[in-house]
């Protein structure tokens, strides 16, 4: 995301403006005296909206350049999953609903496993895919820490795994094109809670 200053007056309105793509934190604008562009990495950051915040003062925008690119077909909304156990209500499907929400006292969007240690979760794609990237939304109320260290799979391959970090919402993992039946999502250390699951790819 580009964004371009004010240059006749009040430059220094635009320190601290913050960048978001959906719900997922981009970066923070840090007004460096005589710049007139800033350029925000959103580390190719899924959603449907972009938006600039100013907490602290006006804020003004002589424009805002957007990149960016359509990714392959969402698969993952109401496939087959499930996972190691369940508690509190917290079944495999909710992880497939389209709903995002990560308040897990509003009803019905997330999974939890019974077990705090040795717990997964899977989505069967039904046939091979080619897996660009798995998106996972987290818990929002309670308990963000415990997403910290779930590792992504396609089939048997690693994608990656999750680096918790303060605030963040959503993590998106660079699958590469992985081939696969199934994505699945491991947790050795601690519970697993999955508010969405959203599995791009194509066969």
């Amino acid at each position: 995301v580009v964004v371009y200053n004010r240059q006749n007056c009040c430059p220094d309105r635009i320190d601290g403006a913050t960048v978001y793509v959906g719900g997922e934190y981009c970066g923070t604008i840090r007004y460096t005296q005589g710049r007139v562009i800033y350029s925000i990495d959103c580390n190719k950051a899924i959603g449907g909206d972009v938006t600039i915040t100013q907490p602290d003062n006006y804020l003004t925008l002589c424009e805002v350049k957007v990149y960016g690119e359509k990714d392959n077909t969402l698969i993952s909304p109401g496939r087959r999953t499930e996972q190691s156990s369940t508690a509190h209500n917290g079944v495999s499907s909710r992880a497939v609903d389209c709903i995002t929400d990560g308040h897990y006292s509003n009803g019905n969007s997330c999974t939890h496993s019974q077990s705090i240690a040795n717990n997964w979760w899977r989505v069967y794609l039904d046939s091979d895919y080619a897996v660009s990237k798995v998106v996972v939304y987290n818990r929002q109320d309670c308990c963000q820490d415990r997403i910290n260290g779930a590792a992504v799979f396609v089939g048997d391959e690693c994608c990656g795994t999750i680096k918790y970090e303060p605030g963040k919402v959503i993590y998106s993992i660079d699958c590469n094109k992985a081939i696969g039946g199934d994505v699945a999502i491991t947790q050795s250390h601690n519970y697993l809670t999955l508010c969405e699951v959203k599995v791009y790819g194509e066969k």
